[in-house]
């Protein structure tokens, strides 16, 4: 088959039993993805690990496209989905493949693989690009007719820099998941502030009811 990957992160990898058996080429920038080059290419599946753009209703209503979201859909549509998930508690959620439409995250599920989000977001994004490795070759070679996300949808807000601060009040292992949910080289650190000095928090390691980390500390100009 011929495959379009869509991946803006680098943190995503394709597996040799992809590429090695596919025809494939990969995309990383915006102005890469238009009707002229995918009609170019000729590709049975548009597949999109992680896309920070939005794609044309041309694109995705005469290609196969699909994208992945870790998220027990129809909860967790929207932005953030990983940080908002550890920050209610949530210890594990599948990694869904959904079929692309106008609205962000509302398509129907093609499949899906449950991962921990226990650890560092490293960790969680070796988990993440396992699972999608898995969901495309089955998709590649069943391919399955996608089905209705079905309950009442919950919408998440997408968290910004300043939601990295760690603030007064929080429990130690409130903190602990601050610190490891955005703990990746892709992410800003989470943060404490100190009078003008800002202390960057990461490697946070929890255990019998103390933590170890490292902070880097920077002066704000």
């Amino acid at each position: 088959m011929r495959l379009l990957i869509c991946s803006s992160r680098a943190w995503f990898k394709l597996s040799e039993k992809i590429s090695d058996t596919h025809v494939v080429e990969f995309l990383s920038r915006e102005e890469e993805l238009s009707v002229e080059s995918i009609n170019n290419f000729r590709p049975d599946y548009i597949f999109f690990p992680h896309w920070n753009w939005v794609v044309d209703r041309e694109i995705h209503e005469q290609f196969e496209c699909i994208v992945f979201h870790t998220a027990p859909l129809p909860y967790g549509r929207g932005g953030s989905p990983i940080q908002n998930l550890i920050l209610e508690g949530v210890k594990d959620s599948p990694v869904c493949a959904i079929k692309m439409k106008d609205k962000l995250d509302e398509g129907p599920i093609y499949a899906s693989s449950n991962i921990s989000l226990a650890g560092n977001l490293k960790s969680i994004f070796l988990r993440i690009n396992e699972a999608i490795n898995d969901l495309m070759t089955y998709i590649i070679s069943e391919n399955p007719n996608p089905v209705a996300q079905l309950g009442e949808p919950h919408v998440f807000k997408r968290l910004t820099i300043s939601d990295n601060e760690i603030l007064a009040g929080l429990e130690l292992e409130e903190i602990f998941d601050r610190i490891r949910m955005v703990d990746h080289p892709d992410y800003p650190n989470a943060f404490i502030m100190y009078g003008d000095i800002k202390i960057e928090l990461s490697n946070a390691l929890l255990k019998d009811g103390s933590m170890e980390l490292t902070c880097v500390m920077k002066k704000l100009k």
